[in-house]
C-alpha cells in the first residue's frame, strides 16, 4: 500500500480491519485497533474523502466497505453482509444453511436458544433486506447458494464465530 492517503499507520490498519471485514460499523472498528473513537472518526473521514472507503448506513448504524481493490462490493451484498455482522442473523442463516429447507418460527426460537420477540425482530428485518423469505409459517433463505459464497468471501470476524460455535455446542448437546 504505497498510496499518500494510507501512509498514516492508524488510517491504514483502520483500512486494513475494513478490507479483511467489510460491514463492521465504527465501534467495532474501534475495538479491533485499540483507538479512540474521535481518532477512528476522523481517519474513516479521511478514508471516505480519498474513496477508499463507503458507508452505508441502516437500521441506526454506520456500516464501512472497501471501494477499490479485489474486495468492491456490490451495493445489495453489503446490506446482506451488515446481516451477517450480528449474531442473531448469522445464527439463523448458518442454522437455516445447516438445516437445508425451511423451519418454523418456533422451532428456531427453541434451537438457537433466542426469546421468541428478538427473533421476530430480526427475522423481519432479514426478510426486508431479501435474505430470508416466509412460506406459510415457514422461514427459508432467499439464496442459499449467494449466502454460502458471502459466507466464505467475507468471513465473519473470529469472536462473532467464536460466539456462534459456543452457540452451535450447546445447540449439539
Amino acid at each position: 500500500m504505497s498510496q499518500p492517503e494510507l501512509e498514516v499507520e492508524n488510517r491504514r490498519n483502520i483500512y486494513r480491519i475494513i478490507e479483511k471485514y467489510p460491514g463492521l460499523h465504527m465501534r467495532e472498528i474501534k475495538r479491533r485497533v485499540g483507538l479512540s473513537m474521535n481518532l477512528v472518526r476522523y481517519h474513516i473521514y479521511e478514508l471516505k474523502k480519498y474513496n477508499l472507503v463507503s458507508e452505508v448506513k441502516k437500521d441506526g448504524y454506520k456500516r464501512y466497505y472497501p471501494k477499490r481493490g479485489r474486495k468492491v462490493i456490490e451495493k445489495k451484498d453489503k446490506e446482506i453482509i451488515g446481516y451477517l455482522r450480528k449474531k442473531i442473523p448469522l445464527s439463523v442463516v448458518i442454522y437455516l444453511l445447516n438445516k437445508g429447507d425451511a423451519t418454523s418460527h418456533g422451532e428456531m426460537a427453541e434451537e438457537l436458544n433466542i426469546s421468541a420477540s428478538t427473533l421476530s425482530y430480526h427475522l423481519e428485518k432479514m426478510i426486508e433486506g431479501d435474505v430470508l423469505e416466509r412460506k406459510g409459517r415457514k422461514y427459508e433463505l432467499v439464496d442459499p447458494g449467494h449466502m454460502m459464497e458471502l459466507l466464505t468471501h467475507y468471513k465473519p470476524p473470529q469472536d462473532v464465530i467464536d460466539e456462534f460455535i459456543d452457540l452451535w455446542d450447546d445447540l449439539s448437546l
